[in-house]
């Protein structure tokens, strides 16, 4: 696929521009956020802390950053949008403000949750809500691909009960993997800017102006974030910034393939979330063999299971994002994307690296 340079241009430096802000803001608040925290005691609670391993209690409330980094960007070009000063054309932008109240109330149900524990259920039925506004509103799986099953078939077109049933367990699934993912200091954040990386690497392919937007805005928001959470961590996001992740991500991967012809959200996408997706059914699957709640916390985690075998949290770290970058690499390989082998080979001799080091 051959992309003008007219496009390339404009979405580099719209790109840039969003990187480059949401990380200034992220940047910004999040020293705010830990005097804020330690001041009205928002802290990171004992049974969070007793299943991460960490004895010193963080401020929780990082989503906050995360929330305004992002959104600060978005609405600005919306209101650039609203007063013609730039050209968007593109029927989702004009539901912004209807994704950031679903956002709102996502964030909102995790902040809430990080002070007064909900029960499962009732975060479950918040979460299926926030996804049928946005099926409503158009965010919505409507095809799917089958052709790395049998090449001849051409995209099959959802009858809308199942779109909708799909998209909602689609969204809602997302929002929990990165969720759990949040395990470890600089996880969670770390592994939503690979995967944010990777759609705007699509996005470009696509000349999908609004995914690349919203890749670029969670990539800067992330990145910010990340100085004050890679371990020793300063400050985590807790369940507000996890849910908001998780739910812009799922939108933003749906968003990226809506107005493609050629390639459906399912199964591709599926290899871009590949390691969160993994890591939460493989949990689920155990806690139901052992007659336990799904949603009841455990160690059956990826990053636990690492840690468990001798690694410390920057090798688990690594090992994980290097997977990320893994599953990335073969998505690549589906759009003929000529990059993607010297992504696959570093990343696969990375991991080798770090267990061939701890083995010898």
């Amino acid at each position: 696929m051959t992309l003008g340079s007219s496009f390339i241009n404009f979405n580099l430096y719209s790109s840039l521009f969003c990187i480059s802000l949401s990380t200034f803001i992220s940047l910004f608040f999040n020293p705010i956020l830990i005097k804020l925290g330690k001041k009205y005691n928002f802290f990171d609670s004992p049974s969070v802390r007793e299943i991460k391993k960490n004895n010193n209690a963080l401020v929780n409330i990082g989503g906050v950053s995360l929330f305004v980094g992002f959104f600060s960007v978005i609405f600005f070009i919306y209101l650039l949008f609203k007063s013609n000063f730039v050209g968007i054309y593109d029927d989702i932008f004009l539901t912004i403000p209807v994704i950031s109240f679903a956002c709102l109330i996502i964030f909102s149900t995790g902040f809430y949750d990080d002070k007064f524990p909900l029960s499962p259920f009732l975060r479950l039925v918040i979460q299926f809500s926030s996804a049928s506004i946005m099926w409503v509103m158009g965010l919505r799986i409507e095809f799917l691909d089958l052709n790395f099953l049998i090449e001849s078939y051409d995209l099959i077109e959802l009858p809308r009960i199942i779109s909708y049933f799909l998209t909602i367990i689609w969204i809602v699934g997302i929002i929990n993997a990165i969720n759990w993912l949040d395990g470890i200091d600089g996880l969670a954040s770390g592994t939503s800017l690979l995967i944010s990386l990777g759609m705007l690497i699509i996005g470009f392919y696509f000349q999908n102006s609004i995914a690349i937007l919203f890749t670029s805005s969670i990539i800067g928001s992330c990145s910010g974030f990340l100085f004050y959470n890679l371990p020793p961590a300063r400050i985590i996001m807790g369940d507000g910034g996890s849910n908001l992740l998780g739910f812009l991500l799922a939108l933003t991967s749906i968003i990226l393939f809506k107005e493609n012809t050629n390639l459906a959200i399912l199964p591709f996408s599926i290899l871009i979330f590949l390691v969160p997706i993994f890591d939460m059914s493989k949990v689920i699957l155990l806690r139901i063999k052992k007659g336990n709640s799904p949603f009841l916390p455990d160690k059956n985690h990826l990053h636990f299971q690492l840690l468990e075998k001798g690694f410390n949290e920057k090798e688990v770290l690594m090992i994980i994002f290097l997977l990320v970058c893994i599953s990335l690499s073969v998505s690549l390989l589906f759009l003929d994307f000529k990059l993607f082998l010297p992504f696959l080979i570093s990343s696969i001799v990375g991991i080798l690296i770090i267990f061939l080091k701890k083995l010898f």
